[in-house]
């Protein structure tokens, strides 16, 4: 684990910890939601780095890094969308993967049947944002493996939110609540993301549809997209 000292509300500081390798983070009790939009930005900033080293799985007794208590799985809903993380049972905190964060602040969604359409216009097989398993669009629409049904991140909701958090910290109006933004599947997600997909294919044969909106993410952090 790494700790990254972040700006939290009310001008005090806070520490996270985080694993590159796992890609996950650490919050102690509360933390997440004493981060100030600077810092949200950054932890955005981070989900967003490419690397072509497969993630290290979360397997095993994970321990709490404050009382080293066995963490407990925990499944949860956004909307209508699962997600996970593991739990301290003494209320130390929890320890949340990169792509969970993102389903819980519910900006990973199950495609519209016509984003699914236009998606199978383009590419054949997937790779499973949640387990890896290749997904073969032209029979499926979730994942055989695990039954994850095939996500997007939605791009517009995000960059509407980065907004809120650039203006906030840039001390503007307050930052509006993630969870609260209208919920967006507009043409602009589809739009960028097929054309990332066709430049993956030159490069790999079953695209992961997370991985490649992260990439995405990166340049509407950066104000390119």
């Amino acid at each position: 684990m790494t700790r990254l000292t972040l700006d939290a509300r009310l001008g005090a500081t806070l520490d996270i910890d985080l694993c590159r390798a796992c890609r996950a983070f650490w919050f102690d009790q509360y933390e997440e939601l004493r981060m100030a939009p600077a810092a949200t930005l950054k932890v955005f900033g981070i989900i967003s780095e490419q690397t072509s080293a497969p993630a290290t799985p979360l397997t095993g007794a994970l321990r709490c890094p404050r009382c080293q208590g066995r963490l407990l799985v925990t499944h949860d809903m956004q909307r209508h969308t699962p997600f996970q993380y593991w739990r301290c049972s003494a209320g130390h905190g929890r320890l949340m993967a990169y792509i969970d964060f993102l389903r819980e602040k519910d900006f990973v969604r199950p495609l519209t049947p016509r984003q699914l359409d236009e998606l199978r216009q383009n590419v054949h097989t997937i790779n499973c944002s949640n387990c890896g398993a290749a997904i073969d669009l032209a029979r499926d629409s979730v994942c055989a493996h695990c039954g994850s049904a095939v996500s997007i991140l939605d791009l517009r909701q995000m960059a509407r939110t980065i907004d809120q958090l650039q203006t906030a910290a840039a001390g503007g109006a307050p930052a509006a609540d993630p969870q609260t933004a209208a919920p967006s599947h507009g043409a602009a997600d589809i739009d960028a993301l097929m054309a990332a997909l066709r430049a993956e294919e030159r490069a790999r044969s079953a695209p992961n549809l997370i991985q490649t909106g992260l990439g995405l993410l990166g340049k509407l952090l950066n104000k390119q997209l």
